[in-house]
């Protein structure tokens, strides 16, 4: 097996921040298996368990997503159970925070990424993404990634702070009339029968969808020796993802997401 200890070798920064990360995993876990509610390991996190049984070496983030229903009761829940280090970062928990995705932060960190906005002064913590995942037609999958694909773009400009030049200028004018469109375009399509499952269009950038026995229904899967829960058949979801996701990336692309992280704050 190949040796990756360069990245994430125990003692490293990017392994206590790995560690760090699976225990806000499991305290998720914990309040999801309280209520039921249905939650899978997504992306890169999938990818690890199956391809190394954890964490991808080089990587420094951890993706869930729910289905709709569990999804709601999950931002209602989380901030009674998750304990006192944690906090759920949404738009209505944190005014500041104008991102799409919401997260589960650790308080006691400082986690900073090239996304990160510090006109705002919303939680910066180390965090992991919680995406939502809604019923879907069966369409195809380029017109599919084509439509996400736009529509994630004009929803990520409007999300974060844009300078001031005349592209940008041109852009606030045209991606409404774009996001518009999509949404007329978006809203006929699934006038059809869903039969799939994928993720909320804003989050879509894959253009996927999955047949529900691809995911549901869940099972455990194994995560850094501890047991959380997986799609059905992790093969197909994840070839759908990444095609060969056996086959390891090139050394350039092998990088994390850290610029700055501080694990000790007081």
């Amino acid at each position: 097996m190949e040796d990756f200890s360069e990245y994430n070798g125990e003692g490293t920064l990017l392994r206590k921040v790995q560690l760090r990360l699976l225990d806000i995993l499991v305290e998720i876990d914990k309040v999801c298996r309280k209520h039921d509610i249905q939650y899978w390991i997504d992306f890169g996190t999938l990818l690890g368990a199956v391809r190394h049984g954890g964490f991808i070496p080089w990587d420094d983030d951890i993706d869930i997503t729910m289905p709709s229903k569990d999804y709601r009761r999950f931002l209602e829940i989380a901030p009674k159970e998750l304990p006192n280090n944690l906090f759920l970062q949404t738009k209505d928990t944190d005014p500041s925070y104008r991102l799409l995705i919401d997260k589960v932060r650790d308080k006691n960190s400082l986690y900073i990424t090239k996304h990160e906005d510090f006109t705002r002064d919303y939680n910066k913590g180390l965090y992991i993404d919680i995406f939502e995942a809604k019923p879907y037609p069966k369409v195809n999958r380029k017109l599919q990634k084509f439509i996400m694909h736009w529509y994630q773009k004009t929803c990520h400009f409007f999300s974060v702070k844009q300078s001031v030049n005349l592209k940008n200028h041109l852009a606030s004018i045209v991606f409404p009339i774009i996001k518009l469109s999509l949404d007329i375009v978006w809203g006929m399509i699934n006038l059809g029968k869903k039969t799939n499952i994928g993720y909320a269009k804003q989050f879509n950038v894959y253009g996927n969808s999955y047949p529900h026995n691809i995911v549901f229904p869940l099972k455990d899967i194994t995560f850094e020796g501890k047991t959380f829960l997986g799609p059905s058949n992790p093969n197909k979801y994840l070839s759908s993802i990444y095609g060969d996701y056996m086959k390891l990336p090139n050394k350039e692309q092998q990088h994390t997401h850290i610029i700055y992280v501080d694990l000790d704050l007081p």
